[in-house]
């Protein structure tokens, strides 16, 4: 391994002050100060920071070999399988790299990522963790950075673009526990001051900038969270946060040295409701959750959360006064709040919220100092800030990151004589001041690094890749910010060079696209000349002014169509745009603005339907979104005071120049659920949903597969007259899917794809053993349908759960509800959605397959229960040619999170890429 040193040299004043200056006090308060003081817990000590991680988790999978360490929505493993797994990964590991070596791992949110990390620390390897979400070129440039030697990926959930950008490496695939090591291993050696995790965060340059940090880094978090919050074994962990930032490490790592259990879920692919189920189901006890992810999840909270739960952390962005008022609420009585304010190069400070440290300020203090480091608040001159001034907060400690990740290898920074001995030091680049009582307040930024929903953006690095572009002349980026002070919309406006053509726009949102979601402006406008001052810099003043004529105008504009109109249509059309634009943090730009293209997504659409049922006083399904997913449309839909009528086919995501691909509902009907794979879909065409009859108006749902072929395909051929077409269909939606291929083909019309999404039949036929798996996974998911229902509407709801479990058992009905989408659904309309799934149950008892005379595609989910019969088995006999695919999850999430991403490029390949010949 490669080390260098960059120096980061201060001016001659700022050295000689920072030699000595006025640290802060870190010992006013003890970790644990009004917090949960009377909870036993064993305290992590400071000798236990010289042993290294793996050393304190082979004690817990001694003492705690059956205890669950890890589990997500589809696995959970003990400490004692987790010790086995991670030793035979590390033993892997070691035999393929060499000392020195980074290990890259590339695996969505589940609990196999742990396992990995633990074991890249057992081989005595240092990891980078790389989301195989982010776009290519951002891939590209952290693997370029990186240079591992080896990655640890699932084969069925890392996209083709990751492995273009890593040819160089070697490749572990994981889809299962490893095997034990061989007798006799044991653990390498990785010393703890030197490089374990290498974290890769937005850069000023418009390029990932890797962060490295030591085993010492990293147990110096796990000490401070244990002993703040005296976690012990009993304890259950919620991170919604990602496993490739230093909050989820450092938690992750807190629960398993601690001997508690963690919960793994992705908040992108979860709702509001399913993420509050969990918090009750799993009996969680500690959650973490970035403050914008907390205000969705209590404002859909229709109870106060579990008792278990007895401490709500918080970080990563302002935490406002009101926030905690919500929480408060929210919480039972006895529960804690915890602001944690860190950075991936340091952790800094953190405090138990009282009310009494109230001050006037929207925005809640950012902490006490922790102990361990040393924070001082230095002046524009390199001098110690006067008491309550505000000054730069520089942050001493042998816990700081080593340094940079750059070509391979970590360039250790230095500061050359500040006298501080071994420690390093941390320029952080917040404006800070001390009050009387102790607390750090969070006045502003030295530089014009932000927080965009709990990730660290550049806004330099949002410039640098928009300078890409060969017509920018001139590029002026910001972080708008409410009345609160909290940082929510990046907006960027651009000036080109003269003649630049109409198209220019979209093809500057097209190269944000090759930046993470977090950099991307929400707002992108382009302008004749970008507000400056004679120094060159930035005219912030005069460009914040311009954005807010800017955004006037375009409210202006959107709000014209409804101007003049009676009383109750202008309501309805202010309440839209003003909700629209306080849900997804932009204004209604046009009648045509699409939600889900302006930057929706499953958790703001619940949000968002949510708000207008609460200020229109109407009962509203989430389909109104999904069908009428544009501004003007949706307002229509609103001003007719009931949801649109059935409608068959809704576009999930536009195309066009190639057929489109028809998407088959699940047994719900709904076609929400498939909202995730058609978004991240690359096909050229369209991708158009078909949803079951019944979940809206007063029509009966279908009454067997064939009366719903027959009907989409009346709906398929208008929309399409020709073939040929493309098929597919999730669980039950497969049945449907392969009828009507059967009856296209049968009338001549050429059928391109069919593609079945783990879809099983003939229940009638099956073993005992198989209809009891499927039961128990039905009845458990028809109990998380009762958690969802509102209060109000349990007696009507237990009623039709009781006949839809009824009728499932008595018919003997295979295909699985969608744990993940339908709870969320529930509360807008229980009853419809309940009457439809146990129409298609039955349906699905009583379909008789015969013989498609053509290829069929079988996804398999890579993760089934044990005990089923073979989709092999079932489907090869009535097809021509059986082609089966492996993709990533289990029945029920496949289709979402993560796993989205592996089914969407699967789909992309199997269509075609130029327009197919009649």
């Amino acid at each position: 391994m490669r080390c260098g040193k960059v120096k980061k040299r201060l001016s001659p004043v700022a050295v000689e002050e920072c030699a000595n200056p006025n640290w802060l006090d870190a010992s006013q308060h003890p970790l644990d100060w009004n917090g949960p003081t009377n909870r036993v817990f064993t305290e992590f000590r400071d000798e236990d920071l010289d042993r290294p991680v793996i050393t304190h988790l082979e004690r817990v999978a001694q003492r705690y070999p059956d205890r669950i360490a890890v589990s997500d929505s589809d696995t959970s493993f003990s400490f004692g399988q987790m010790w086995a797994a991670l030793s035979g990964l590390a033993e892997n590991i070691e035999a393929k790299t060499k000392p020195g070596d980074l290990i890259g791992i590339a695996l969505p949110t589940c609990s196999l990522f742990p396992v990995a990390i633990l074991a890249c620390l057992a081989a005595g390897r240092p990891f980078v963790a790389v989301d195989p979400r982010y776009p290519s070129d951002w891939l590209r440039d952290v693997l370029e950075e990186a240079q591992p030697a080896l990655i640890i990926a699932r084969r069925d959930g890392a996209p083709p673009r990751l492995w273009t950008a890593a040819m160089t490496a070697h490749v572990i695939h994981l889809s299962q526990l490893p095997r034990p090591a061989r007798k006799g291993w044991r653990p390498a050696e990785l010393g703890l001051d030197q490089p374990a995790c290498v974290l890769f965060t937005s850069g000023s340059t418009g390029r990932p900038k890797g962060i490295v940090n030591s085993q010492r880094g990293l147990l110096q978090r796990v000490a401070q969270s244990i002993n703040s919050a005296h976690v012990n074994e009993e304890d259950r962990f919620l991170t919604l946060n990602s496993l490739c930032t230093i909050v989820g490490v450092r938690d992750t790592l807190t629960a398993m040295l601690a001997g508690a259990s963690v919960h793994l879920l992705d908040p992108q692919g979860s709702s509001a409701r399913e993420i509050l189920n969990i918090i009750r189901i799993e009996s969680i006890t500690i959650l973490f959750a970035f403050p914008a992810l907390l205000r969705s999840l209590v404002a859909c909270a229709r109870e106060p959360a579990g008792g278990a739960l007895r401490l709500v952390r918080s970080g990563g962005d302002a935490t406002l006064w009101s926030d905690i008022d919500l929480l408060r609420r929210w919480l039972l009585p006895g529960a804690a709040i915890q602001s944690i304010y860190a950075a991936t190069e340091a952790p800094m400070m953190q405090w138990f919220v009282n009310d009494p440290s109230r001050m006037g300020e929207p925005r809640i203090p950012i902490g006490y100092p922790l102990p361990g480091n040393r924070l001082a608040l230095i002046d524009e001159n390199g001098r110690s800030a006067s008491p309550g001034e505000a000054g730069e907060l520089i942050v001493a400690s042998p816990y700081v990151n080593l340094g940079l990740w750059v070509k391979g290898g970590c360039m250790a920074g230095e500061v050359e004589g500040n006298g501080i001995g071994p420690c390093r030091l941390f320029r952080t680049g917040d404006l800070v001041r001390q009050r009387p009582d102790g607390l750090l307040e969070l006045v502003g930024r030295k530089d014009r690094r932000v927080k965009i929903r709990g990730a660290r953006v550049d806004l330099d690095g949002v410039e640098a890749i928009l300078r890409k572009h060969p017509l920018v002349r001139d590029v002026g980026a910001l972080a708008r910010t409410s009345s609160t002070g909290e940082a929510v919309t990046l907006v960027a406006y651009v000036s080109t060079r003269d003649g630049a053509p109409v198209g220019t726009l979209d093809e500057l949102r097209e190269l944000m696209r090759s930046a993470p979601p977090a950099m991307r402006p929400t707002r992108l406008y382009l302008t004749q000349n970008i507000p400056r001052l004679l120094s060159w810099k930035l005219d912030l003043r005069s460009l914040m002014a311009l954005d807010e004529i800017t955004v006037q105008s375009e409210c202006a504009d959107a709000m014209a169509p409804v101007q003049g109109s009676p009383g109750h249509r202008d309501r309805i059309g202010r309440a839209v745009a003003r909700i629209w634009r306080e849900i997804l943090q932009t204004p209604v730009r046009s009648s045509e603005d699409d939600f889900f293209e302006a930057g929706g997504d499953s958790l703001k659409a619940i949000t968002f339907v949510m708000e207008l049922e609460h200020v229109l006083g109407l009962e509203l399904p989430l389909t109104v979104i999904t069908e009428a997913p544009t501004f003007a449309g949706l307002c229509q839909v609103l001003r007719e005071q009931t949801p649109t009528g059935y409608i068959p086919l809704v576009p999930l995501k536009a195309g066009a120049g190639l057929p489109p691909l028809f998407f088959i509902h699940d047994v719900g009907g709904s076609v929400a659920g498939l909202f995730p794979v058609a978004r991240r879909m690359t096909y050229a065409g369209a991708v158009i949903g078909i949803q079951a009859r019944g979940l809206v108006g007063q029509e009966p749902p279908h009454a067997t597969v064939e009366a719903m072929a027959e009907e989409y395909l009346r709906e398929v051929k208008q929309w399409q007259p020709d073939g040929p077409y493309y098929l597919c269909g999730y669980s039950f939606g497969g049945l449907v899917a392969f009828e009507m291929a059967r009856r296209l083909s049968q009338s001549g019309d050429k059928v391109g794809l069919v593609g079945i999404f783990d879809t099983m039949m003939n229940t009638r036929k099956w073993r005992l053993y198989s209809l009891l798996i499927i039961a128990r996974r039905q009845m458990s998911q028809f109990a998380a349908v009762a958690r969802a229902a509102p209060v109000h509407g349990w007696p009507r709801t237990a009623w039709r759960i009781a006949r839809g479990a009824f009728e499932e058992l008595r018919s003997y009905s295979s295909p699985a509800i969608d744990g993940r989408s339908l709870p969320s659904f529930l509360k807008y309309a229980p009853h419809r959605i309940l009457k439809v799934g146990a129409s298609a149950l039955i349906a699905s008892a009583r379909y008789e397959p015969g013989f498609y005379d053509g290829e069929l595609t079988l996804f398999a989910a890579a993760r089934r229960e044990r005990g089923l019969p073979s989709l092999e088995t079932i489907w090869r006999k009535h097809a021509h040619t059986l082609r089966i695919i492996e993709t990533a999850g289990t029945h029920s999430t496949m289709l979402t999170g993560p796993n989205a991403d592996c089914a969407a490029s699967l789909m992309t390949q199997l269509l075609p890429v130029t327009k197919p010949a009649p």
